[in-house]
């Protein structure tokens, strides 16, 4: 496979997974920037709190982005289905753009994925529910974006929100681990699989983030994650302001370019 870098100056179809976080409020902020007028963006998170704050800093940035905020009230009863019907309902209201969109555009944010407490799940309930929350609604949501009919023969680019710590072994995370490895796997298969029709695939692993909390263990004292097998050099690493590493994902993406299906760390360089 060959480096390819994307052009983030297009009228662009966008959708963005997940805002509750500094991340993703910092992702849809610095993406809009970039896009050209009449974009699309769609946020889609369970919080209608913190779609309509994000909509607002877009919409402050006057690029004449239209702007959908999408509460998703459970992500356990997302399925493909779902997702289909909210995106032709979404096209079907946007018919006036024609949808002579440039760019299809679809990043998956970790949400509440990464968490400070690493007490496993004892139910088998509960594992269901992780795992019907942060791999297959994903795979959803994605299998009805590519399938789109109204994006047919666009370019697309799909962005998965990963984590180069965490998809190793760490003790008490075996089922975050085991769930962020699945998930950044089928990304790396789908890159293999969409490349003859025009889609880039990129998992960023964004840093270790300064609003990232300590963590946790059954009886909420902070653990040494020394002791928990992680290797030295992780625990050194500096820590990243969202912006920062926003900043560095679409510096990826436009300048330094990416090999679709392959993970990149904000770490593996420095340089903005």
């Amino acid at each position: 496979m060959c480096s390819k870098s994307q052009d983030l100056s297009k009228r662009t179809f966008f959708i963005l997974s997940g805002v509750s976080n500094a991340l993703g409020r910092s992702l849809a902020i610095e993406m809009c920037r970039h896009y050209s007028a009449d974009s699309l963006a769609i946020l889609i998170d369970p919080s209608e709190e913190n779609l309509q704050e994000v909509k607002k800093e877009i919409e402050y940035l006057e690029r004449g982005i239209n702007v959908v905020c999408w509460p998703i009230k459970v992500w356990q009863e997302a399925n493909g289905t779902y997702f289909r019907q909210l995106l032709a309902a979404i096209f079907e209201k946007y018919t006036a753009t024609k949808c002579e969109f440039e760019l299809a555009f679809i990043l998956h944010n970790e949400g509440k994925m990464a968490t400070n407490n690493l007490m496993e799940p004892q139910l088998t309930e509960d594992w269901l529910s992780f795992v019907q929350e942060n791999l297959y609604a994903p795979v959803a949501l994605n299998q009805a974006f590519l399938s789109a009919p109204q994006l047919t023969k666009i370019t697309k680019l799909v962005a998965n929100i990963t984590s180069s710590l965490m998809i190793r072994p760490f003790v008490y995370n075996s089922l975050l681990c085991s769930c962020m490895k699945a998930r950044d796997m089928y990304f790396r298969s789908m890159a293999n699989e969409e490349m003859r029709n025009d889609v880039n695939v990129i998992s960023y692993s964004p840093g270790i983030l300064e609003t990232h909390k300590p963590q946790l263990d059954a009886n909420n004292n902070e653990v040494d994650l020394s002791d928990l097998g992680v290797n030295e050099k992780w625990l050194q690493l500096p820590r990243v302001n969202a912006r920062e590493s926003s900043l560095k994902l679409i510096n990826i993406l436009q300048e330094m370019s990416f090999i679709s299906g392959h993970d990149v760390d904000y770490y593996d360089t420095f340089n903005l």
